[in-house]
């Protein structure tokens, strides 16, 4: 049996990406999955010859079709990754990545682990299905969970299926055509927004340290949208003039989500160390890029 430091699972998504890179740099050494995670004869097997000392399970299940096919692939996958873990890397925490969509409509105070998570949305419905399916005695049995409820992440390599992401994409198109309009949903609801490499630090940090049970990943301040599309007209380089589309409204869009970070910092020391004027400007950029290339790279990744 060979070890490695960390074993992460959907490497190759957003986050995974950026915690593959941040894991590199501190001199860790990572396997990433490549095998079907559902199966869990072959994830035993892997498991037995990577032997984890950490795992960050961040893949998930494609969100389309039925929001109950892609519950039951993630329920199967943690299942599966349980299991092998606690047969073969009994002593290795496993960090799953939740969502901020399990809170619902939010409070207009930040979040803590303890607020009833009430989920609006079928995504944050599953997220909350499967934290606690995984965090469950029985279930898990010896091995040490962390479930993250993770923040609205922002940052390079993100994909349109996020707003800023999208709203980005719209800036560097126009500056192509000399100007434009950027369509958007509503912008006076509030979100607390973490730099996904932030997010990579947060998690390597909380499997270094001797987390268990649910960790708020947030900044813990408060951002209205509108600040978000501000800070990219000022960096846009033509005029680009916001426009309210009504196909982009939610029927329900939670008013005010922002986390309360004393837990994690409690326990890793872990603060955001990237700005978010930064983060908003290397994603335009990073889009100006795509723009211009004939086969742009868009990591995928859904937001929180």
């Amino acid at each position: 049996m060979t070890t490695c430091d960390l074993l992460i699972t959907g490497a190759g998504g957003f986050v995974g990406r950026h915690l593959v890179e941040h894991a590199a740099c501190a001199d860790l050494s990572v396997h990433t999955t490549d095998w079907d995670l559902r199966d869990a004869a072959v994830t035993a097997e892997r498991m037995a010859e990577i032997g984890p000392r950490a795992v960050a399970h961040l893949a998930a299940t494609p969100r389309v079709g039925s929001s109950w096919t892609w519950l039951a692939g993630d329920l199967r996958m943690a299942g599966s990754v349980l299991a092998a873990v606690a047969e073969h890397a009994p002593a290795a925490p496993v960090l799953f990545a939740g969502s901020a969509a399990q809170y619902g409509l939010g409070l207009p105070r930040p979040l803590s682990e303890d607020d009833p998570t009430e989920p609006v949305s079928a995504y944050g419905a599953a997220k909350c299905v499967l934290e606690r399916a995984v965090t469950a005695a029985p279930l898990r049995g010896a091995v040490r969970v962390i479930w993250t409820r993770s923040f609205n992440h922002v940052g390079p390599g993100q994909g349109t299926d996020a707003p800023v992401s999208e709203w980005a994409r719209q800036v560097a198109e126009a500056e192509q055509h000399g100007g434009g309009r950027l369509r958007t949903g509503a912008l006076d609801v509030v979100r607390d927004f973490l730099d996904v490499r932030d997010v990579a630090a947060a998690y390597l940090a909380l499997l270094r340290s001797d987390a268990a049970g649910v960790v708020n990943v947030a900044s813990g301040s408060a951002t209205a949208l509108r600040a978000i599309v501000d800070l990219l007209l000022e960096q846009a380089r033509v005029t680009v003039t916001p426009v309210l589309d009504p196909a982009l409204r939610r029927s329900i869009d939670p008013p005010h989500v922002v986390g309360d970070p004393t837990r994690l910092r409690l326990l890793t020391g872990v603060t955001p160390q990237i700005s978010l004027a930064r983060s908003v400007g290397e994603l335009l950029e990073e889009w100006r890029t795509r723009l211009s290339a004939s086969d742009p790279p868009v990591m995928s990744g859904a937001t929180p």
